[in-house]
């Protein structure tokens, strides 16, 4: 079907639609119709873009200029992403009907169900894309690949949002879904990893709907302003995950880090050696009410302690290792409560109503300990719990933090090392040039030489020939 006027979308709002329709859609689907993007005009100013993968139904709409009688129509992905290609964020695009496109019938319909909607907030929206990041990817563990809405708890506010893949388990609480009437899994999908649905959760409010049809799934959809997402729950019976969460009573070690600590360390996680490792152990470190970090590049190497910043710590102190992306992820969550039981029990990262358990690993030669000579946190005591001082009490801090600062911390000793060892190999380089000038010359050298003793034999092989004759 061909349209006199084609559909006009502003690039700049086209191209990071297309990243999300890209999670749903797939070129090299089995049906023509996946393989494509259904465009829809609602009205003159707004088009609807739908990508399906026949689980999930995906829902965007745009600003767009579109004719009066401008019918729904498919485009392959493959020809949007290479329409796309090169243009800049002013430019416009034209979408249109292709001759080889497949009939938009053929596109399927999302499910179709009453449900009473519940309103989410922006508290329950982030819990449930920070549950579906704690979930397993694990294809044999089917049931733990989604969110798992908890509505048995009794009492105000008693409900839940829990994700585990069996070394980590998020839950979220202090929430209250009445209007759902039974326990759901709602499955993770790449699509909740899209920039966009991420940035509407603390934009927009959000709306879920779950049906009441008995039968092996049950139907989902969230609603959002400017898209929406539908598909089916997964069936089956959760795991207890209130086995693995620690009473509190069990706690040794209480540590409150303040807000700058948490985000500290999510800075400098990714930034640490020993990416390579089996188990990316990272060790958290608890002295003295000082937070570190310990990493080591190889499983040879003594441990590199790496302050961070102070805490409120109630208990002995501590060092417990975990895999540093569960650790990483802990400080991105906002979770700043770090409980632990010994080196071999599981942490817990909590927050308000949120809390991550981790599993520990173990490294075997935690003995092996390199400490710095001077212990020069990331985030200073001044910095995160500001008291109140004197004119005299504060000139003295000012000459303590100049002090202080002249002390470089183990990062930039690393980065100096490593400026002094390029300088080196610059010095190496140069050395080696020369010397390589110098074997060129005495190659040259020894060349003329050898030109000149050839000319020296002739000559010689002459007069013996002339003294020969004479005789």
């Amino acid at each position: 079907m061909n349209h006199p006027i084609p559909i006009q979308i502003r690039a700049g709002d086209f191209k990071p639609a297309l990243v999300g329709l890209g999670k749903v859609a797939n070129p090299k689907a089995s049906l023509p119709a996946l393989q494509c993007i259904r465009v829809e005009p609602l009205n003159t100013n707004t088009v609807q873009l739908s990508a399906s993968d026949l689980d999930f139904h995906f829902d965007l709409t745009i600003e767009a200029k579109a004719g009066k009688k401008c019918e729904p129509f498919l485009v392959p992905l493959t020809v949007l992403r290479d329409q796309v290609r090169g243009t800049k964020a002013g430019d416009t695009m034209e979408l249109r009907s292709l001759a080889k496109a497949p009939p938009v019938s053929e596109f399927p319909e999302p499910p179709r169900f009453r449900a009473t909607p519940i309103p989410l907030t922006a508290e329950m929206s982030n819990s449930l894309l920070k549950a579906f990041a704690c979930s397993s990817s694990d294809t044999t563990r089917y049931i733990l690949q989604g969110a798992f809405l908890d509505v048995s708890g009794k009492g105000k506010n008693a409900h839940r949002i829990v994700a585990t893949d069996g070394r980590q388990l998020y839950s979220s609480n202090s929430m209250h879904l009445p209007a759902l009437k039974s326990s759901v899994i709602l499955p993770d999908h790449a699509l909740w990893k899209w920039k966009q649905i991420a940035d509407s959760a603390n934009t927009t409010p959000w709306t879920l709907r779950v049906g009441t049809e008995k039968g092996e799934t049950t139907p989902f959809r969230i609603d959002a302003k400017h898209w929406r997402l539908s598909g089916k729950t997964i069936s089956g019976n959760y795991p207890n995950y209130r086995q693995v969460i620690p009473p509190g009573t069990d706690f040794k070690s209480r540590v409150e880090t303040p807000p700058e600590v948490a985000e500290a360390i999510a800075d400098l996680i990714p930034k640490l050696p020993g990416k390579k490792l089996s188990n990316k152990p990272v060790g958290i470190h608890v002295e003295k009410g000082l937070v570190s970090l310990l990493a080591r590049e190889t499983s040879k190497e003594p441990w590199q302690f790496y302050p961070i910043g102070p805490a409120k710590v109630k208990g002995p102190d501590q060092v417990v290792f975990a895999n540093r992306d569960y650790v990483h992820r802990a400080a991105r969550f906002g979770l700043t409560g770090i409980n632990m039981i010994d080196p071999q029990s599981p942490l817990q990262f909590s927050r308000k109503g949120d809390l991550m358990i981790v599993m520990p690993v173990r490294v075997g030669d935690t003995e092996k300990l390199k400490r710095p000579r001077k212990m020069n946190p990331i985030v200073s005591t001044e910095r995160s719990t500001p008291p109140k001082k004197s004119p005299a009490k504060m000139q003295a801090s000012k000459k303590i933090a100049t002090a202080s600062s002249s002390i470089s911390d183990p990062i930039e000793e690393l980065e100096a090392r490593i400026t002094e060892a390029n300088t080196a190999l610059a010095t190496a380089g140069k050395k080696l040039k020369s010397a390589r000038g110098s074997l060129n010359t005495a190659r040259d050298q020894r060349t003329e030489d050898q030109e000149e003793l050839k000319g020296f034999r002739s000559l010689f092989r002459s007069i013996k020939k002339l003294a020969t004759g004479s005789n």
